[in-house]
């Protein structure tokens, strides 16, 4: 399966995954009423019978004020062998070439265990979570990844783990390193800018605390924010 494929089959089950978390977001407030500690969560599995699909719904409430309106995220679980994966669609802001104009390019964004198990030790510091709770934590914490292209102040030795591995991901509560590739057809004049790109495969490989990091790197890491910030801003004046 494509990641094209993998993308269009998550957005096909998208409406029936909206149907279940109108059905269990009741559920969820009637649990965090209960509840006499916070952060509170919960979690509801659902497998789509049709494709054997599964996902899990995770409901997350910080503090008390988020009781009846808690924030929630949902996921898919897939496996490759041995290797389980998380996995969320998503479409994002892409070129190619700086010659090309930018698309929104539909991606695959996929969680490895190692990944989990780093955010969870470097991040969280609980020993008790399981694994679709580390995942939903995640995910619910930090909504809304940030690209951001790798040098060497960032990380001095990314150029040793091959061409994939020039980008990483900002969130909220750290910087993880990744692996990406372009799902497509290389044009037959060898054009880049003819290039036919369907999606992007993002691997998620490790997580690290900023507040582990040196301040250069936070620093170098800072630098690269504000620039794609900005080219996003330019970006969104030519549209």
């Amino acid at each position: 399966m494509t990641c094209k494929e993998m993308y269009d089959g998550l957005v096909a089950d998208a409406h029936k995954v909206q149907i279940r978390i109108d059905k269990s977001y009741p559920k969820a407030i009637k649990a965090f009423k209960k509840s006499r500690t916070f952060p509170a969560w919960y979690i509801d599995e659902y497998k789509i019978p049709a494709t054997n699909n599964q996902y899990v719904i995770f409901y997350y409430a910080e503090n008390t004020d988020e009781v009846e309106k808690p924030h929630y995220s949902s996921f898919c679980s897939v496996f490759s062998g041995k290797q389980r994966y998380v996995i969320r669609g998503m479409r994002m802001g892409y070129k190619h070439t700086p010659q090309c104009d930018t698309i929104m390019l539909p991606q695959i964004h996929a969680y490895t265990s190692h990944f989990l198990q780093r955010y969870n030790e470097r991040c969280l510091h609980k020993d008790n979570l399981s694994a679709n709770e580390i995942a939903g934590l995640f995910l619910v914490r930090n909504p809304r990844p940030m690209p951001i292209m790798l040098n060497e102040d960032i990380n001095k030795n990314y150029k040793e783990h091959g061409e994939y591995n020039d980008h990483g991901i900002r969130v909220p509560d750290g910087f993880c390193f990744t692996r990406s590739a372009i799902e497509g057809c290389k044009s037959e004049d060898c054009i880049h800018e003819h290039d036919k790109v369907d999606a992007m495969l993002v691997i998620y490989t490790t997580f690290m605390n900023e507040s582990d990091m040196s301040d250069n790197q936070r620093a170098a890491i800072n630098k690269e924010h504000f620039e794609t910030c900005m080219r996003c801003m330019d970006e969104l004046r030519k549209m």
